[in-house]
């Protein structure tokens, strides 16, 4: 059917007489209904009519005084909220992780110290914020009386106007919404969908968020409370209905999107008391916007088992450890803030008054603007053989020492002081060692805690040649920087991200931007909980300015009746000489003595043990069975003996409980010569 097409069609113009007017209105008629009606918009309003209407409606509501006194209630309730700052709800959950924690005596104790801390940090806050009304009170309180007395009647008129309309634009009621424009969607029903945490603006409305994202990816909740706010984000607590925190883990990266978070900011953290329950931390901004500013270190103003401020973890806590008697790892990627971590740690060793340190780098700088205050120093690939001797003398310090515990009157442990200090070698590039220098470093694991001869090692990454289970077993001090995620379970062991623990998910410079440079997850030395923390740096400058401060005050240095016991002297490192290479089965069955403290005689399993995890060329390669690999070693090391010495005796030797080789037929063939 075909439609006419419409014509226009001229509205009259008609005059309109009203009661009251004495000339006629000119307008438009609107036709609506069947009726006709003459409009005249607010805009063109008389002054007159406007007085009128503001008279009208100042009067509809008692000159606002009711509008000012629910202003100043307002913001009485902001002042109170204030005060008590999230404290209470921190509290009240503080005090359910003590219940949950009953029966594990550890935990309790932590839990009902957390209590005690927030309780003191409440009343520290209360005070402060009291302070500071009080203050601003006064202040606004004298300045009004000194108006009121000096201005006359009209300035208190005027003043008391000024007071009125401020309580009044603050109390004014919430705009009624009309039915075409209500201005507000109600994001609370009962199963909307998801929304972002910014939009978020109490502790209700962030869970409600957190509800609706973990349902929206299929996870059963059972509870969702809001914890604390800070300045970087949210911290909410889950109780899981069914599942694991493992679940919330993986989909980490699936939560942000309906949460709206930047990439990698959603972070989970398993609580240990409780399988169903986790912590999320969804961080909107950089939790370390505000650092602490670079400690003030005096020459020899500390001691090893001092806890000394390194770095800030992102709840605010700052980060303490104590070094006394722990071998530590950094493992950070290129760009990760490995270097910033290792003089951090560096910058307090240095100032300790019973620490030596031993600066050892054959791939960079090592501790170079703190060199002045180091013990020994030796850096660069082309001095792996001094490197090897300043580990050799090392081994045999940590041994003699063990000797002289009863003589000292040190009980168990060596107990370093000025006269008697420790020794803490930091080694950068662990990876570039050669196989001596590991099989030295992994040696003075095994011994040196007790003799208080300890290694602190940094590396880019944690390969399982590099990095095998005799050093993450030996370490137990953990730090990751941004790594890579096999690096977690090489170095944290398997499960740590399930856990929590994602150095992944932090990103190295790249260019101009630090990104994620200096922050790390600390598994050890107190830190028990998957928090990113990071390292107060320190500049090139401010690191020799203290050194050269600590060097004239005099550093300390290995006591003589240590040196004297081991036999060893630091003096004679500018005559070692390099030594010729060894066929790599031969070395390496001589390593596997080394490290593990030379002992007389060792089984074939022993040796293998450590030849596998040192070399890939000799671990089971695809699915090759571990013991036609160690045959397969067993039989290269016999025909590499040969051709050494043509009458060596290689065949394994039977002892009552073993099968293997005795270290004097391995050292004959693995005798020193000149390269």
């Amino acid at each position: 059917m075909t439609t006419a097409p419409q014509q226009s069609v001229e509205r009259p113009t008609l005059t309109l007489v009203t009661d009251n007017a004495s000339e006629p209105l000119k307008g438009t008629v609107v036709e609506h209904q069947g009726a006709t009606v003459a409009t005249r918009p607010d805009w063109i309003l008389s002054i007159g009519d406007r007085a009128k209407a503001a008279r009208k409606h100042a009067t509809e509501n008692w000159l606002y005084l009711g509008w000012a006194a629910r202003g100043y209630g307002r913001l009485a309730g902001q002042w109170y909220a204030g005060l008590d700052d999230d404290y209470r709800q921190m509290i009240r959950t503080a005090r359910a992780d003590v219940k949950a924690a009953r029966g594990d005596s550890d935990a309790e104790q932590a839990a009902k110290r957390r209590v005690d801390q927030l309780r003191a940090a409440r009343k520290q806050h209360r005070l402060i914020y009291s302070a500071k009304t009080g203050a601003w009170t006064a202040t606004a309180g004298a300045a009004g009386t000194v108006t009121v007395v000096t201005g006359g009647v009209w300035t208190s008129l005027l003043l008391g106007i000024v007071t009125i309309a401020y309580g009044a634009w603050r109390g004014q009621p919430a705009v009624v919404a009309t039915e075409d424009d209500p201005g507000r969607i109600e994001i609370l029903s009962e199963e909307g969908e998801p929304f972002p945490i910014a939009d978020a603006t109490n502790r209700t409305e962030a869970a409600e968020c957190v509800r609706r994202a973990l349902v929206s990816e299929g996870i059963a909740v059972a509870e969702v409370e809001a914890g604390r706010r800070y300045d970087w984000g949210w911290e909410i607590n889950v109780r899981l209905k069914k599942g694991t925190p493992a679940d919330l883990i993986a989909k980490a990266g699936d939560l942000e999107t309906p949460l709206d978070l930047p990439v990698d900011g959603l972070l989970c953290q398993p609580l240990r008391t409780s399988r169903a329950r986790a912590v999320l931390r969804l961080v909107e901004g950089d939790p370390f916007v505000k650092m602490p500013p670079l400690p003030d270190r005096a020459p020899n103003s500390g001691r090893l088992r001092d806890r000394a401020l390194l770095a800030l973890r992102m709840d605010g806590q700052p980060t303490e450890l104590s070094f006394l008697g722990l071998h530590f790892i950094v493992i950070a990627s290129s760009g990760g803030g490995k270097s910033v971590t290792m003089r951090s740690i560096g910058d307090v060793l240095t100032a300790c008054e019973d620490t030596v340190v031993i600066d050892l780098d054959p791939g960079g700088n090592g501790l170079e603007p703190l060199a002045d205050a180091v013990g020994v120093r030796v850096v660069g690939a082309d001095q792996m053989h001094v490197i090897e001797a300043v580990l050799e003398k090392l081994l045999k310090v940590a041994k003699a020492r063990a000797t002289l515990l009863g003589r000292l009157g040190m009980d168990d442990n060596w107990v370093p002081s000025r006269q008697y200090p420790a020794i803490v070698a930091l080694i950068d590039e662990y990876p570039q060692l050669s196989p001596k220098a590991k099989a030295l470093v992994v040696a003075i694991l095994r011994v040196g805690r007790k003799a208080r001869v300890q290694v602190g090692l940094a590396a880019q990454e944690a390969t399982k040649d590099s990095i095998g289970a005799a050093i993450a077993d030996s370490i137990a001090l953990k730090i990751l920087g941004p790594s890579r995620h096999q690096d977690i379970v090489q170095v944290f062991g398997a499960g740590a991200g399930a856990n929590g623990y994602r150095p992944d998910r932090l990103h190295p410079a790249e260019g101009e931007d630090p990104a994620d440079a200096g922050k790390a997850y600390i598994m050890g030395g107190g830190q028990r909980d998957p928090l990113i923390h990071k390292f107060i740096s320190m500049t090139p400058a401010e690191g020799k300015e203290r050194a050269a401060a600590r060097a004239a005050a005099g550093r300390p240095w290995i006591d003589d009746i240590s040196l004297k016991t081991a036999g060893v002297t630091f003096d004679d490192l500018d005559t070692v000489k390099p030594s010729a290479a060894l066929p790599e089965a031969v070395e390496l069955a001589r390593l596997a003595f080394t490290a593990n403290g030379d002992p007389e005689r060792m089984t074939s399993e022993e040796i293998y043990e450590y030849v596998s995890s040192a070399s890939e060329t000799w671990a089971p390669q695809d699915d090759e069975d571990p013991a036609k690999a160690m045959a397969r070693f067993q039989d290269a090391l016999r025909k590499q003996a040969a051709e050494l010495d043509p009458n060596a005796d290689m065949k394994t030797k039977q002892w009552r409980g073993g099968r293997g080789y005795y270290l004097s037929t391995i050292d004959a063939l693995a005798a020193e010569r000149p390269a």
